[in-house]
């Protein structure tokens, strides 16, 4: 056995793990983390770390209420975890202009009219007004755009970092290398983990294993989570480093504070094979050029892929699973960065109050349903 039992047990230590876990501390839990890895290692540190709700979401719904309310805690966040570490998350509130190659201008802005009477800042890039968007660099291919300058970025290594250092500042017991085999079920009760390296007890057990939350496929309830691959690229352009993200429906450019431009991703269905694929490369460096044409010239820094959780319809499995002591949090697919502040919050609030708004439409019990929950719709953000 570990010792004395904990108020919660969390599996995985990326950033949603490391976040609740310094959340729960903060209210007064003895928690313990167990990471089969590196804290931190794998898809929270493989993300390009945007914080983009409004692009991707064309209609309204439960998760695009979530990711706006979560990016909106990242500003708070980001000085917290300033000031308290010593590590700066590369919080920037860049901007993100969304572009089309052909005369779709005016209807992609049409599809994002809802946001605006919403009350959210969503402005028209016609052709005509492109040539001197990204301070002139922006391809002339271009043929339209919609530019949301509340979008934001953190980078995503140091984020994860921080949100460890944080976790274990406040009590945390974070375990790395540590294997989770099963879940420990006690008359129909969660009552801990079963690990390589023993027993772990506590009151609360909360699955936060990203790509791996389906440790343990005889399990009390089964996991809908599936690991999705994502390549990405770093380059280091001449000049001025660029000061807005970019994205057409190929590939995002997102900047870093080193003046390097992070492009992305891949999603590939190919189990639990990470890999750097040249055909991937090729692509994605091909179509950030598309956009800029001066990374034609950029230097290539790196590459790396990464694991992202994926669920059936893409969307994350947030709250009680259905077993009493078991909790989840994990399936966030390519929104694991931009939801990691909100869903600390909220699995905290239920684990520790018994409370919690209303998360039907992330509940685990969707996927044992015929019908789709209504107002899921929306597609999933970038990461």
């Amino acid at each position: 056995m570990s010792g004395s039992p904990d108020d919660t047990v969390i599996v995985g230590g990326g950033l949603i793990g490391c976040a609740l876990a310094a959340e729960l501390a903060a209210r007064g839990q003895r928690v313990t983390v167990l990471e089969r890895g590196e804290p931190g290692g794998e898809a929270s540190a493989a993300a390009a770390g945007m914080l983009s709700p409004q692009a991707e979401a064309r209609q309204d719904s439960e998760f695009f209420a979530l990711s706006l309310e979560s990016r909106g805690l990242y500003p708070a966040w980001a000085a917290a975890l300033l000031e308290e570490t010593g590590l700066d998350v590369g919080y920037r509130r860049y901007g993100l202009l969304r572009c089309v190659f052909d005369a779709a201008g005016a209807a992609l802005f049409d599809s994002y009219l809802w946001q605006r009477r919403a009350g959210l800042s969503v402005e028209e890039r016609t052709a005509a007004a492109l040539a001197g968007e990204l301070d002139g660099r922006l391809s002339r291919d271009v043929r339209g755009a919609v530019f949301f300058p509340d979008e934001a970025a953190v980078d995503p290594p140091v984020l994860s970092r921080a949100a460890w250092l944080s976790a274990q500042r406040r009590g945390v017991r974070v375990r790395a290398g540590v294997c989770a085999r099963r879940f420990r079920i006690q008359q129909g009760v969660c009552v801990g983990v079963e690990t390589d390296a023993g027993d772990f007890t506590a009151a609360a057990t909360v699955d936060c294993a990203g790509a791996w939350a389906a440790f343990d496929p005889s399990g009390p309830v089964p996991i809908p989570v599936h690991p999705v691959r994502g390549q990405m690229v770093r380059l280091r352009v001449e000049g001025p480093p660029l000061r807005t993200m970019v994205c057409s429906d190929e590939v995002y450019c997102v900047p870093r504070p080193d003046g390097t431009v992070v492009v992305g991703s891949t999603v590939e269905l190919v189990g639990f094979r990470k890999a750097v694929t040249a055909e991937a490369i090729e692509r994605l460096i091909a179509g950030a050029v598309a956009l800029v044409p001066e990374l034609k010239s950029a230097q290539f820094v790196s590459a790396w892929s990464g694991l992202r959780p994926g669920t059936p319809d893409g969307f994350p499995v947030l709250g009680e699973s259905g077993v009493p002591g078991l909790a989840l949090a994990t399936g966030h697919f390519r929104n694991g960065i931009l939801l990691a502040p909100i869903t600390a919050m909220v699995m905290a609030d239920q684990l520790t109050e018994g409370r919690t708004r209303d998360l039907s439409a992330f509940s685990i019990a969707r996927f044992s349903e015929s019908a789709t929950p209504a107002g899921r719709g929306g597609s999933a953000a970038y990461s």
